[in-house]
Parts: structure tokens; sequence; C-alpha cells
């Protein structure tokens, strides 16, 4: 199958997701990514709060999160008899004073959301900030390529401005192993930044 090249739009965003969606449960990792556009370099944290997140992971991002210059606290932290988080309260305050609280609860443990947080590397000013619910059918099989380079998994394309989106390119089977070998087995979409 041939690549295809398209402008990105929210319709093509979603269009992406349908032609490579899989239903593969999330994964808890964090990671920081630095990508860049032809502008300047972004550096991007993320962290998964899952049922099964322990009280020393919480403890544990919220030092990450301080290292990037953003408080963020868990409260209201409750869990049920198999240990799994019920209810959570989680708030973030950055240096300019931007904040939110984001609070989930559930019987039967929470769904899975995460934090993000992107900085400008040049000013280090916030480029976005928030809490997100994960979508359980996540794409984290796809290998995703921003600007050449392999981005960690899993990875939420939704988080990218699509203003600063030049072209997508989604590659499929004998396309997608050609080029990126067995790591692009369940497809490769490549993002080019303006």
């Amino acid at each position: 199958m041939k690549s295809v090249k398209i402008k990105i739009s929210a319709v093509a965003i979603a269009l992406l997701i349908c032609m490579l969606g899989s239903n593969v449960q999330a994964q808890s990792s964090n990671f920081s990514f630095v990508g860049s556009t032809s502008k300047e370099k972004i550096k991007l944290l993320t962290i998964d709060i899952l049922p099964t997140t322990t009280a020393n992971d919480l403890a544990g991002f919220s030092k990450d999160a301080k290292k990037e210059g953003v408080t963020l606290s868990f409260s209201d932290v409750k869990r049920n008899d198999e240990g799994e988080i019920t209810s959570i309260s989680a708030t973030y305050k950055t240096k300019d004073n931007a904040t939110e609280t984001y609070k989930k609860e559930k019987k039967w443990g929470i769904e899975p959301f995460y934090f993000y947080f992107s900085v400008k590397e040049k000013d280090k000013s916030v480029a976005s900030v928030g809490f997100k619910a994960k979508n359980n059918n996540q794409l984290s099989n796809i290998l995703f390529v921003v600007n050449g380079q392999e981005v960690p998994k899993p990875f939420d394309v939704g988080m990218m401005d699509p203003e600063d989106i030049e072209a997508i390119n989604v590659l499929k089977n004998e396309s997608a192993t050609a080029k990126y070998g067995s790591r692009g087995r369940d497809g490769v979409i490549e993002i080019t930044l303006k």
C-alpha cells in the first residue's frame, strides 16, 4: 500500500485515528520528549494515573513535575480492598499561577487519566498543561515519528496543536515494515511539523 500525505485538520486527525485504531489497553509510564518545530523546541512531560498507581508513584510524579516548575499534588485518595484508587483529586499550579483540579471517582477503580505539561525550551514558557482522560482504545501499538524521530509510547496525537502540523504521512502494511522494520508492523504515522 502506498503512503498517503495529507494536510492536517481536526477531521484529518479523527480519520487518522480511525484508519490505524487498535483496541489495546493503555499502559502506565511517564516520559519526557523533546520535539521541535522550525520555530523552537518543546519539552513534554506526561504522567499516567491508573487505578493501580501507588502512593509512592504519586509522590514521584509530584517530584517529576516540580523539576519542570509545576506544583502537582494529589489529595482525597481512596482505595478499595484490592488497593485500586477509587477516588482522587489532582491539582496543578504553574509558575504563572495557572491552576486546575481534576477529580475522578468510581466504585471499582478510577478510569485512567494523565497529566501533561509542555514547555518552550527557549523562554521556558508553558505551551500546554492539563489533565486528560485516557482512552482505552489508545493507539499504543502504532509507531509515531515526529520530524524524523520516533516518539516514546504511549503518544497522544491529540495533545499536538493542529496549527503546528504541516503534514501527516500514514504508512500501513508493507510500506511501514519496509521503512521501519518490525517496529512498523502495526502502522506508522509520520508527522512533519511546520
